[in-house]
């Protein structure tokens, strides 16, 4: 009788990008024993302005890593609601009402994604928690990737920069390649080079901390989507002690870095209550952004897969971007789980990677679309009577728990990869929320 423990098919991974994608992967893994390397091309974290809202489906991801907990402890204490404002006039013109599912564990999450990317890293340090089986390497800037299927080997060419002395190159291998690192992807461009299918809008998206009390003042809470052709964006409560962020798109063509900015004390101005001048709220950290919607040709080729903004982007407003990219590592770690512990073969990769595209081509880009045109383009004066969206949020809030319902349901984006394990029976689909084609998921 043979008691021998199987050999597991694979025994290294490499992950490009120690952004919230990679480190999210390496955790889920290490839970089941799978050691990783994620190599970072920064010197240290990224803590530029990004998200700052997370849907329900990539809540689910969050408290399956172990993080929830630390998340919690970091946001603010309640989110009390989700608005829709018309600019000229300051008036709201619906609102979703989030205390409905205040003592819902997976409700959604709230919280800079800088202060999300540290929690995650201390959990992989954590002896506990990463079991010490994840590596990660800073000043690893991934510049090529390769393969040798005879071998069963993808490797990637890497500089290492390492203090007081000269780059070196290295040629590192694993068992698979899997790029979590980020929209600019050196491993998608790798295998795909400039062919990034999508589109770009001629319009940046600029974001900051802002700290204002006019927001109290004027009684605005949670999260007000700002409606109007000019003044278009987000604004919402992130933090402790007064914190706001504050992101508008600025729809001027081919304006430099410092002309955008130049015109920022006019858009706030406009889109702040009280209609302030500069001196009268504070400014803590600036990023600018190109805004795109885009879909790589495909997630897997060979043994390297891509995964969240390297393998699509789209708009931040309405927030399909993270949580997209929660879903697909998500969905990611339970296919090279079961491929690991013998509960699937190894085509399970190749059904990630068509799956994750299907449902980022068929919902989640026009989705986030008619997120962005209807803060951008819709008429502020008319919206509220001609979107169905908000038809349908008026009707939800007369009876409180279709609303909760509605808020907690599980996502036509989400997809249960166990199901294609060997002890699990067939089953063809999870729930979805195609009826309306209409769900809550905010970002930004």
């Amino acid at each position: 009788m043979n008691n021998s423990t199987p050999v597991p098919p694979f025994a290294k991974l490499i992950i490009v990008g120690a952004g919230p994608s990679g480190l999210l992967l390496a955790l889920l893994l290490a839970q089941h024993n799978i050691p990783s390397t994620v190599l970072e091309a920064w010197p240290d974290l990224d803590t530029r302005l990004r998200a700052t809202q997370y849907g329900v489906p990539a809540t689910r991801i969050f408290r399956r890593a172990g993080l929830l907990p630390d998340f919690r402890a970091a946001s603010i204490p309640k989110f009390p609601a989700i608005c829709w404002r018309r600019v000229a006039d300051g008036e709201k013109l619906v609102e979703i009402d989030m205390s409905v599912v205040q003592g819902e564990e997976d409700r959604m999450t709230v919280l800079q994604l800088g202060e999300m990317i540290r929690i995650m890293y201390n959990h992989c340090m954590d002896p506990a928690k990463g079991k010490g089986l994840i590596d990660i390497r800073f000043n690893h800037r991934v510049t090529g990737t390769g393969q040798d299927e005879t071998r069963h080997k993808a490797w990637v060419d890497v500089d290492i920069d390492s203090a007081g002395s000269d780059t070196r190159h290295e040629r590192l291998e694993a068992d698979y390649i899997i790029g979590c690192d980020g929209a600019s992807s050196a491993v998608r461009k790798s295998l795909f080079g400039n062919d990034w299918p999508g589109q770009t809008w001629d319009c940046r998206f600029v974001v900051q901390n802002v700290f204002y009390d006019g927001f109290e003042k004027h009684g605005w809470e949670g999260g007000n989507y700002c409606v109007d052709p000019e003044h278009w964006g987000l604004i919402a409560r992130r933090g402790h002690g007064g914190l706001w962020r504050v992101t508008y798109g600025d729809s001027a063509v081919g304006l430099t870095d410092e002309e955008y900015l130049a015109r920022r004390d006019w858009h706030l101005k406009a889109m702040l209550p009280g209609h302030p001048e500069p001196d009268q709220y504070r400014i803590e950290q600036t990023n600018l952004y190109n805004i795109h919607n885009r879909c790589a040709p495909t997630f897997k080729v060979g043994r390297i897969l891509l995964a969240a903004d390297a393998a699509h982007i789209c708009n931040p407003m309405g927030g399909y971007g993270c949580m997209t990219a929660c879903l697909d590592v998500g969905g990611l770690a339970d296919c090279l789980i079961g491929y690991y512990e013998g509960k699937a073969g190894e085509e399970i990769l190749d059904t990630y990677a068509t799956v994750r595209r299907d449902i980022f081509l068929k919902y989640v880009d026009a989705r986030s679309i008619k997120n962005l045109d209807r803060v951008r383009k819709a008429d502020p004066w008319t919206v509220l009577q001609t979107d169905p969206f908000f038809g349908i949020i008026q009707d939800l809030n007369k009876d409180k728990d279709k609303l909760k319902e509605f808020l907690m349901k599980t996502s036509s984006i989400e997809y249960d990869f166990t199901q294609h394990y060997n002890d699990r029976p067939a089953n063809n689909g999870t729930p979805s929320a195609e009826k309306n084609g209409i769900e809550l998921a905010f970002e930004t």
